[in-house]
């Protein structure tokens, strides 16, 4: 092989899948890393590591010189972009052509061609093949924009040129709405991509989003290895993949990679590649969306149906080697699944999450793979984007690799930061899914008015607050009463009377409970409210796992503690309890914020990319005052009320933390 040491321009993940695979081929590999990813798992990981620079991407992972000069400087000879970032810039492809760097990937031609959504539906128009009906020209003002959209009809997309997962895309309904959502497609297209260009598309109802593998060294025919279905998304971002599509017809499937493999053929693509199109369940006509010049998020699913590992070719086409293989060596076997997990808030329209891991337990067993970019200690910031995962299983047929999915994702356990986890498994036991019903507007068909999590219930609270108290005082199952020995945490009541300590519970959605624990070493009583009462006997909390006996059953629970706050994982659910103190509960109460109902607040910490009012405005509720950018994503953020505005905090271009009031408003 003509290359020797790959620098990995990307992060997370993606960049400990690449390294490995270097690894499995007897490579050198480079990480490079921004200030933020100091202690990430793929720095580690790598043979080298170099940095590039800031935490904002546009100061790292997309610096094209910082990227250069690491290569030069760690003695690089290829350049692996991963996917995202500047994975198809086919200007940065060039230039690690120049600085005489192989590029691991398709040609700049090819990328400048097929990483623009508008050529590319150009390309395929000439290849024969149908795109979805719009409006892809070059002629970018909003009045022709405008003018276009009232011709496509609605509803409608607006979709961002230049890259994808759902950043720079906008759905249409009213065209009274149309400039809005194209200045916030535009906007979230040049914070991702550098290129706010965007496209128009007859948005296709109760479809289904399916995609083509493709595998090529520049020779025709090209080669797929079949198709994957990836319906569920939110937001237009996808949640599960699964290899092979379910519920096609034989005849529309031969159709489908025939369509791929000729797109691919005439432009003579030479690296690893995903065509993908939108299928109208009803018409069963499908039609080509995009192809993606790079490696897919969900490639391990095709990997475990036909066993050819992506990356290794990729990395083996571009040192110059040939594919060994034809089409009818190519088999699919079984069925594969994946499912992205990822730091956000699925009760709260998936709003990202920030913080620290200080547990992580990934699942295991036969037919689990875990791809992974974090660990314990690792730290989930609004630089980047929210996926932390992702879990990928292979069984016999469909319905085996589901229960698996379902399975594994039951056995993953990440506390410090919020997850998708419960989410993702309820979506996994629709009916529509389970029957391979589903199509790309299930999840707002299922739950119209959003996702609710698991209600919280006494069982749990009394689990977080006997944990709490555990691992807080030297408590000894033995016969001995734990009292003795309480310190601080005792309480002496009146001679005869037994002793109790009192803590305030507090769960998510901000319900209060008293929790009273009285008992000694051998049995504990506690009483919640004054009301529900549990007796619990055998207590032992050992490596954040909690197990007692109640009414004869032995009961084994995952706890984390931390300060003044437990997080609870109870199958795939995970619940988080502050614990308080008499005396801190009443400290609390009394610390109030400036009056709420006036107070605009970063919903997470964030990049303010527009500023809408100043102070002596007068605004109207729901009028957007402050747009922030976070995770890769822009967030509005509205006037509660009608009032004048009368302090603005924070102007465009300050990073601000969570929670932090930007704008007041007075009535």
């Amino acid at each position: 092989m003509s290359i020797e040491r790959v620098l990995v321009a990307n992060r997370g993940e993606i960049a400990v899948r690449i390294i490995r695979a270097c690894h499995e081929l007897g490579l050198n590999s480079v990480a490079v890393y921004s200030d933020e990813d100091r202690g990430a798992p793929f720095v580690s990981l790598a043979d080298q590591a170099f940095f590039i620079g800031g935490s904002e991407a546009r100061d790292s992972y997309i610096n094209v010189n910082s990227i250069l000069n690491a290569a030069e400087q760690t003695g690089a000879d290829a350049v692996h972009p991963g996917y995202g970032f500047l994975a198809e810039n086919a200007e940065f492809a060039q230039r690690c052509i120049d600085a005489g760097l192989t590029f691991i990937g398709p040609s700049p031609e090819i990328i400048a061609e097929m990483g623009s959504k508008i050529k590319a539906k150009l390309a395929a128009e000439k290849a024969g093949v149908l795109v979805v009906p719009g409006y892809h020209g070059t002629d970018q003002s909003d009045s022709v924009l405008l003018a276009e959209a009232k011709c496509v009809g609605l509803p409608l997309l607006i979709k961002a040129s230049a890259g994808g997962g759902g950043r720079g895309m906008r759905r249409v309904y009213e065209l009274s709405d149309f400039t809005n959502q194209l200045h916030l497609a535009r906007k979230e297209a040049e914070a991702a991509f550098g290129d706010g260009n965007v496209l128009l598309e007859r948005f296709v109802e109760n479809a289904r989003h399916i995609e083509v593998q493709i595998l090529s060294d520049g020779s025709a025919p090209a080669l797929h290895l079949f198709e994957r279905d990836c319906s569920i998304q939110r937001n237009h971002q996808k949640l599960i993949e699964e290899a092979p599509a379910p519920n096609i017809p034989v005849s529309v499937r031969a159709k489908l990679l025939e369509a791929a493999v000729q797109l691919t053929s005439v432009i003579k693509y030479n690296s690893v590649g995903t065509v993908e199109f939108i299928y109208d369940l009803k018409s069963e006509d499908f039609y080509f969306l995009e192809m993606n010049t790079r490696l897919q998020v969900e490639h391990p699913v095709t990997e475990l149906i036909t066993g050819i590992d992506l990356v290794e070719w990729q990395i083996r086409i571009a040192s110059g080697e040939k594919i060994p293989f034809v089409q009818s060596d190519i088999t699919c076997s079984g069925w594969a699944m994946e499912a992205r997990v990822a730091a956000e808030d699925a009760a709260d329209n998936f709003r990202p999450q920030t913080g620290t891991i200080n547990s992580y337990t990934e699942p295991t067993g036969k037919n689990v793979r875990v791809d992974s970019g974090v660990e314990v200690g690792s730290v989930v910031s609004h630089y980047y984007d929210s996926m932390l995962s992702k879990v990928i299983v292979k069984g016999s047929d469909r319905n085996s690799a589901r229960r698996c999915l379902s399975r594994a994702l039951s056995e993953y356990k990440i506390s410090g930061v919020g997850s998708n986890i419960a989410f993702l498994t309820d979506v996994l036991s629709t009916d529509a899914f389970v029957d391979a019903e589903h199509h790309t507007g299930l999840l707002s068909t299922q739950w119209p008015d959003g996702w609710t999590a698991p209600s919280v219930n006494n069982r749990y609270r009394m689990e977080a607050v006997v944990a709490f108290f555990v691992s807080s005082t030297n408590f000894k199952n033995d016969n001995k009463s734990p009292w003795k020995s309480l310190g601080a945490w005792r309480i002496t009541e009146a001679a005869g009377r037994t002793g109790s300590t009192t803590f305030y519970v507090r769960d998510a959605e901000d319900v209060d409970c008293v929790a009273q624990i009285s008992g000694s070493g051998i049995s504990l009583f506690v009483c919640l409210n004054s009301e529900t009462i549990f007796e619990l006997t055998n207590i032992a909390l050992k490596e954040d796992t909690l197990c007692y006996e109640i009414d004869g059953h032995r009961r084994t629970v995952s706890v984390k503690t931390n300060d003044q706050s437990v997080i609870l994982h109870s199958g795939v659910n995970s619940h988080r309890f502050h614990i308080l103190t008499s005396e801190k509960a009443l400290l609390e109460s009394t610390v109030k914020e400036e009056s709420q109902d006036g107070m605009i607040a970063a919903s997470m910490p964030g990049l303010i990319v527009e500023v809408r009012v100043s102070v002596g405005d007068k605004v109207e509720a729901g009028q957007i005052l402050i747009v922030l950018e976070a995770m890769k994503l822009l967030q509005n953020l509205t006037a509660p009320r009608d009032g004048i505005v009368s302090s603005v905090r924070h102007k465009v271009g300050d990073t601000v933390d969570g929670r932090v009031s930007l704008v007041t408003i007075k009535a």
